[in-house]
């Protein structure tokens, strides 16, 4: 294994080279470390190596009402689906994503932010329905006295700093009404394209074949560390996914329990031992979200709104998004630079230890955020994932989802830079550029031989918005966007 590297600063500026690509990237402060459209870098930036964004969505056409989100893979490039070991196919209830949208906008779109009191009048005046014109009006209209953010404007200085490759300027530097307008504009589109994503591989992560395991777990907590999350999409998605995973597992327990005639033919006459949906123990997830820009508030502002009965929910999917309870579903912030961490550092990020509510790390994620860190630093993102691998217990997984077709720089020989100065020319000749999927491969799988297997990857695949029927209005410029990306899952082997 390479050897380690004290203090090596990891991510802190997003690669220029990819950065405008594609709309499901997202930039993470001076290390783009975020859930957008445009690009990320470093630890905490999204993979900047994506289209400007919107570029995607321009090419979108209508597309025929569905009532579940869809992720559909692409005729062009379908490679490595042979062996797959994760189903990715699950979806999430039309009328649950419009509540994920609905948290966004409760969260982020006022000044002053989410008040519980207030569900008794504007949010909660009327039962929507997410295919419904008065649904539509509710989420258009801003609550009467509050300041909302200029999101036109500000998303406009955002792509300014983008285009101009300012990743301090777009994240490190910037202001929370900036960061705000960015998770509205970029995460809430990547939250839905993520959810569908992280319940498939959840569901393969806890429940196995039959679903027995989410119940023989409920007593440990299940921890996930989002590299590059900070700006909201990670969290918001791994809400939405988990809780269409306890409404299934409810549902279930319910018609396990509930029994019709007795042995005897009869009515079952002890009607009160029929357990409700949840009256019996979950399993709690606690998601740790990793940037090297400040998005606590923007964090902060989410947390709070998913156990927010404030927001709007329909009959099927009330809110809160989560349930109040403490321990079912926590999050936390952590603002670092995971290329210049310390290994105890990475380790107390990788490991949740708390003595009271016992927890183990069962899934690491790379969104939008991977290829950014090669380009950043390909040694120093290598010597990440090998320092990672060494902490990460047997079973974990890791997934990776980044744009199709990413790559990334690398400068060969110690005198690269000396050439590069001397000779312009000549200078072309030290580099070379590697798919990021090799990059990943050899580093997991050959250099860290023996200790990962491979058990999904696509190299392109897309996931589209129901455009017709979702509302999701924060402002002009700030649509949803459907997502094209490709994906590569592994789980840690035994040593």
């Amino acid at each position: 294994m390479a050897g380690r590297i004290p203090g090596q600063k990891f991510i802190t500026k997003a690669s220029q080279q990819n950065e405008t690509q594609q709309p499901n990237q997202k930039p993470k402060s001076a290390t783009i470390f975020k859930d957008m459209g445009p690009p990320r870098s470093g630890a905490s930036k999204k993979s900047a190596s994506k289209n400007p964004p919107g570029r995607d969505s321009r090419k979108e056409k209508k597309r025929p009402q569905q009532s579940k989100q869809e992720t559909a893979p692409s005729r062009h490039d379908q490679t490595g689906q042979d062996g797959n070991q994760i189903d990715l196919s699950a979806t999430i209830p039309l009328t649950l994503q419009q509540l994920l949208l609905n948290v966004f906008k409760t969260a982020l779109l006022p000044s002053d932010g989410p008040h519980d009191h207030d569900h008794q009048n504007e949010y909660r005046a009327q039962t929507p329905r997410a295919e419904t014109d008065s649904e539509s009006q509710a989420q258009t209209t801003a609550p009467a006295g509050k300041e909302e953010l200029d999101i036109k404007s500000l998303v406009q200085t955002i792509k300014s700093h983008l285009y101009n490759r300012d990743f301090d300027s777009a994240f490190a530097d910037a202001d929370e009404d900036l960061l705000r307008a960015y998770a509205l504009r970029w995460s809430a589109s990547r939250a839905l394209g993520y959810a569908g994503i992280f319940k498939s591989v959840l569901r393969t992560l806890l429940c196995g074949s039959n679903g027995a395991q989410i119940r023989a777990q409920a007593k440990e907590t299940n921890h996930i560390v989002c590299i590059g999350g900070g700006a909201g999409a990670e969290i918001m998605a791994l809400a939405t996914a988990w809780r269409d995973m306890m409404d299934e597992t409810a549902l279930s327990d319910s018609v396990g329990t509930v029994s019709l005639e007795d042995e005897s033919g009869g009515q079952c006459q002890n009607q009160d031992k029929v357990t409700t949906p949840t009256s019996s123990p979950r399993p709690g997830l606690a998601v740790t979200a990793v940037d090297i820009a400040d998005w606590s508030s923007v964090v902060d502002r989410l947390a709070r709104t998913i156990r927010s009965p404030a927001v709007l929910g329909t009959k099927s999917h009330p809110a809160p998004l989560q349930s109040e309870r403490a321990d079912s579903f926590v999050v936390r912030f952590e603002r670092a630079d995971v290329l210049s961490l310390a290994e105890e550092g990475l380790r107390k990020i990788l490991h949740l230890d708390d003595a009271a509510a016992p927890a183990r790390t069962v899934l690491v994620t790379l969104m939008f955020t991977l290829n950014e860190l090669f380009s950043t630093s390909m040694a120093r993102t290598t010597e990440f994932l090998l320092r990672a691998t060494d902490l990460l217990a047997a079973g974990t997984v890791f997934l990776v989802v980044d744009s199709p077709g990413s790559y990334s720089t690398l400068k060969l020989g110690k005198s690269a830079k000396k050439d590069a100065e001397a000779d312009g020319a000549s200078a072309a000749l030290q580099e070379r550029r590697y798919p990021m999927k090799f990059l990943l491969d050899h580093t997991l799988l050959s250099v860290a031989a023996g200790k990962w297997e491979k058990i999904y990857e696509q190299d392109s695949r897309w996931w589209r918005r129901d455009a017709a029927r979702l509302r999701y209005y924060v402002g002009e410029g700030a649509g949803l966007e459907d997502m094209r990306f490709q994906i590569h899952v592994y789980r840690r082997l035994a040593d």
